[in-house]
């Protein structure tokens, strides 16, 4: 007969990517997404490591980059855990990485899910783009530049042209062949017209939703750029708009404020020494919860500029595989694992 700690070891439901496509749609995981952000702004519903993100692995030529995230959601009494595994800049092609998110029972601190996350975390940041717009886009918004035509631009779609009756999405890319490439495939499960376009000033000229994502080396976004009523979503982890853009839009927005701090625009800005960090929190608007729960405007006429940085927030990632983790064991898929049995 087994021992009692036998009988008590956690069993862990793993779940790959195939598992998790199979368990999240499109828009039960926009919902999910926009309840966890309600939360947010209403009630102290998480906690989030301090600090935001850890790093460590040199990230250069030769070595890999790993950063970890952590999230509390107390209502759901779960705690995730969140490694980003980066391989080294020189790996070769085939070389992927390997994302991984662990879900503890906060009621016993012990594990009860091991979900591989590159798919979901390119699904979760996707559809934030889109829960963003929602709210801070114009809602009769017809043209659209993507700038950007990598893994999680294709999960934009079909979640962004459900949402809005758009007229035209515009597509920039670092190869103008892969923005050809990258509208070829859309149009055959989309209607809205896919452009490829050479130019990220001519994609812009007239959008009404800049959404970028990118590994760009310098600002692809400069002053002057957007139209009125725009709504500039930032989501890269370089510096992609340029300080000069945060003086000429109405309203500027970010998600978490702390991990903005530590990479993407704001960071840049900061290491460059163009904004401190007083200056540039004092011309935050609102955090993204705090407008999906109505505490604070987003946007109020059809003219301003609304500025956002959403780089994505680990709640988020853990409401989404908490709930596949939650279906899974009701439908009985995925694999269990015995870990800890026989300590």
């Amino acid at each position: 007969m087994p021992d009692s700690a036998s009988e008590e070891s956690p069993t862990i439901r793993v779940l790959r990517e195939g598992d998790l496509q199979q368990l999240l749609d499109v828009p039960t995981a926009l919902g999910i997404i926009e309840q966890t952000w309600c939360d947010y702004g209403l009630v102290e519903s998480h906690t989030l490591s301090r600090p935001a993100m850890l790093t460590t692995g040199t990230g250069d030529q030769s070595g890999a980059r790993y950063r970890v995230k952590g999230a509390t959601l107390h209502n759901e009494q779960v705690t995730g855990i969140r490694l980003i595994s980066d391989p080294p800049a020189s790996a070769d092609g085939d070389v992927k990485a390997c994302h991984m998110l662990w879900v503890y029972d906060d009621r016993t601190a012990s594990p009860i899910g091991l979900v591989h996350e590159t798919w979901l975390h390119r699904f979760r940041t996707a559809l934030t783009a889109v829960v963003a717009a929602k709210f801070l886009a114009r809602q009769d918004s017809r043209i659209v530049a993507l700038i950007g035509a990598g893994n999680i631009a294709r999960l934009l779609f079909p979640a962004l042209t459900d949402s809005f009756d758009l007229d035209e999405v515009r597509v920039v890319a670092r190869h103008f062949e892969n923005a050809q490439k990258f509208c070829q495939e859309r149009a055959s499960t989309i209607s809205t017209r896919m452009t490829a376009v050479d130019d990220p000033a001519l994609a812009i000229d007239g959008a009404d939703i800049i959404i970028t994502l990118t590994l760009a080396d310098r600002p692809v976004i400069q002053p002057g750029m957007l139209s009125p009523g725009s709504f500039l979503c930032s989501m890269g982890e370089t510096g992609e708009v340029a300080i000069g853009v945060l003086e000429e839009t109405d309203r500027f927005i970010v998600d978490e404020f702390d991990y903005a701090t530590m990479t993407g625009d704001m960071a840049q800005w900061l290491n460059h020494g163009q904004m401190t960090r007083e200056k540039v929190a004092r011309r935050v608007d609102a955090h993204i919860g705090q407008v999906v729960s109505g505490q604070r405007p987003g946007r109020q006429t059809d003219t301003e500029r609304i500025y956002a940085i959403i780089q994505g927030m680990a709640i988020c990632d853990l409401a989404l595989a908490n709930f596949a983790i939650q279906q899974a064991a009701a439908q009985d898929l995925g694999q269990t694992l015995d870990l800890f049995s026989g300590t």
